[in-house]
């Protein structure tokens, strides 16, 4: 016997004992003797539980960072995958944490203007003392970028971790601001005359990626890929349109009468919202070849966030509240269910992080971490628990013959 036609024998074999194992024990599995996580595969941890605010979260692997209200101003908080300490402890703000491993920067008020600080894992350094704003910090690694005032105008100021130095990155007569950084790229968006250009430093030189008539904002890097919103003018109409720069050419990803904004990207993966006059918004994925519609429901998805090719959002006033979403491999798992709101997602790999309204309106925000529990792929772990045994079954006849277009309200019938 030939091997293809082994491999065809075996396959009737299994499917034919599948068939069988899965009829047999359909009975016994709707009895509800074998229980599931909601959403399956999935171990979710409420990392705070106080009577103040914790918001603003942002992640890194199992790394959180985040705002904790203290009864007096804000303090920054950082959870290293076990244990949770409490970065600052002063009388003044501290605010806009974002996190890279086990490095953290944030901005604080030292009583006369905002400052940098950088936590490097153990110890927490100063890295601007002046008499004006730093703001709006970002980091990779142990590289830093942000944005400061030097009397006239905004700035853009490089910090190198790993020799220790600051560097201005722009010294002009206008603003610069909201940079992003990518290892030791760093992007921003300076206003040239009347509009808003959009600028590279690839660790060694800068070059303007834009020039034209028309503003250009929100740019957002991975690597030495850039993403960004152009304002185009169409005869009498406008719209803003999505641009994506792969190291060495400048694409328009697509051409439409309404907008496409909030650009986010991950590799060559990039994600955006798109806007019709009358209808919520759509969600565009683009892997670096092709564009696909990524469809959540009748709601509006806020602000999605991609990384690798997983996408996160918040659907709002999904039945009375906003609940968290997941999109990894087309499809969607809803990761919270309850009767509050829970907003402002972040994802690192197929870890996600959110702020969830525990009580609701009225009670205070607190912080969530969801952790895949199977970080591979397997054809039939259909709870994501690294196994395809008795159990995926189950949940396949759980949801055997449930039909989404009758029963939309089913909980099976998650948008997709």
């Amino acid at each position: 016997m030939e091997p293809e036609d082994n491999k065809m024998k075996a396959h009737q074999i299994f499917t034919a004992v599948s068939k069988y194992v899965f009829l047999t024990l359909m009975p016994v599995l709707f009895t509800g003797s074998v229980a599931f996580a909601d959403p399956p595969g999935w171990t979710i941890t409420q990392l705070t539980n106080n009577s103040y605010d914790d918001t603003n979260p942002q992640i890194s692997g199992t790394n959180v960072v985040w705002l904790g209200f203290d009864g007096s101003d804000f303090e920054v908080f950082f959870y290293n995958g076990s244990t949770t300490t409490q970065l600052t402890n002063n009388s003044y703000d501290d605010t806009n944490p974002q996190i890279s491993g086990t490095n953290v920067v944030w901005q604080g008020w030292d009583g006369t203007d905002w400052e940098i600080f950088f936590y490097n894992g153990s110890t927490t350094t100063q890295l601007t003392n002046n008499s004006y704003d730093d703001t709006n910090p970002q980091i990779s690694g142990s590289n830093v970028a942000w944005q400061g005032w030097d009397g006239s105008d905004g700035e853009i100021f490089f910090f190198n971790g790993s020799i220790g130095e600051n560097t201005p990155l722009t010294n002009n007569d206008y603003d610069d601001t909201n940079p992003q950084i990518s290892g030791s790229n760093v992007v921003w968006q300076g206003k040239v005359g009347y509009y808003w250009e959009i600028f590279f430093f690839n660790g060694s030189t800068t070059t303007q990626l834009t020039n034209n008539s028309c503003d250009d904002t929100n740019p957002q890097i991975s690597g030495s890929n850039i993403v960004w919103q152009g304002h185009i003018v169409y005869g009498t109409l406008w719209s803003w349109e999505i641009f994506f720069y792969n190291g060495s050419t400048t694409t328009q990803l697509r051409i439409s009468a309404f907008d496409d904004f909030n650009p986010q990207i991950s590799g060559s993966n990039v994600i955006w919202q798109h806007l019709y006059w009358d209808a919520p918004a759509d969600v565009y994925l683009y892997n670096g070849s092709t564009i696909t519609k990524l469809s959540f429901g009748n709601e509006t998805p806020g602000n999605p966030q991609i990384s690798g090719s997983n996408v996160v959002w918040a659907e709002y006033y999904y039945g009375n509240d906003s609940e968290i979403f997941i999109e990894k491999n087309f499809t969607a798992n809803q990761l919270t269910n309850n009767s509050y709101d829970d907003a402002n997602p972040q994802i690192s790999g197929s870890n996600v992080v959110w702020q969830g309204q525990v009580g609701g309106l009225g009670n205070d925000w607190e912080i969530f971490l969801a952790k895949l529990n199977c970080p591979y792929e397997l054809d039939g772990d259909l709870n994501y628990d690294c196994r395809v045994d008795f159990e995926d079954f189950a949940y396949l006849a759980n949801n055997w013959l449930v039909d989404c277009i009758a029963e939309p309200s089913n909980p099976a019938c998650v948008p997709k």
